[in-house]
């Protein structure tokens, strides 16, 4: 006769922790590439989001994103974040997550990579979106399919993305939320702005590779917010 083991499926949580993966927990060196339809020769690469955001796509050649599949293992851990991470995933009321524009293929390779880093990847949940743009959306049915209670605490690199989230504050009046922006100190304009906002309250970092986390303040998301094409 078999044992069968019951496993209880949580219901809800207090908190959702939601973390990017590239330039966030770590500095990779995946790129988006564009190939020739007919060819399938690689006629370029775009490095980073913000290049294939503002990067036009001919009618000849098509994106391919396998790159992102897979973690190169010259990625470099971000120690601040991921040591966040780990605080995060010690508290039972957290509900730790990976939200990358990442394909769901990346899934085992990003956890795989955590995993290597210290962190305890049974207890973070992986959802790769297939591009920034579904971010919101994906963050707005994991709220609903959590159950969350309290707050949500977003990492991310981008401003963009942190722009489309924004919003959400509004169709959930009764949930805290905190946005932080992940800054690399060797390309921040504003350093002593950066510094100013940090998160969490004395704790940055300057060394290479390393990043500041930059609390995204009442004055910042209103005017992320309209950065926008609303009227309001």
């Amino acid at each position: 006769m078999k044992n069968y083991k019951i496993i209880k499926i949580r219901s809800n949580w207090d908190n959702l922790i939601v973390f990017d993966f590239d330039d966030t927990l770590a500095c990779t060196e995946e790129a988006t590439l564009v190939r020739d339809r007919e060819t399938k020769r690689i006629v370029n690469h775009l490095d980073g989001q913000e290049e294939f955001d503002n990067h036009t796509l001919d009618d000849d050649h098509y994106y391919d994103f396998t790159e992102f599949h897979e973690v190169s293992k010259h990625a470099e851990p971000i120690k601040i974040t991921l040591d966040l991470m780990k605080e995060f995933i010690d508290n039972s009321d957290n509900k730790v997550i990976i939200l990358t524009a990442r394909q769901p293929e990346a899934q085992e390779a990003v956890l795989s990579y955590l995993s290597a880093q210290g962190i305890d990847r049974d207890n973070i949940s992986y959802f790769g979106v297939d591009g920034s743009k579904n971010k919101a959306k994906w963050l707005n049915k994991l709220i609903k399919r959590f159950n969350i209670t309290k707050s949500i605490t977003v990492f991310e690199d981008n401003v963009a993305n942190i722009q489309s989230m924004l919003t959400l504050e509004y169709q959930y009046p009764d949930l805290k939320f905190d946005f932080v922006h992940v800054i690399d100190p060797n390309r921040c304009d504003d350093l002593d702005e950066a510094k100013k906002f940090k998160y969490p309250k004395g704790k940055y970092a300057t060394e290479p590779y390393q990043r500041i986390l930059k609390r995204v303040h009442p004055t910042m998301k209103r005017r992320l917010i309209g950065m926008g094409g609303n009227d309001y």
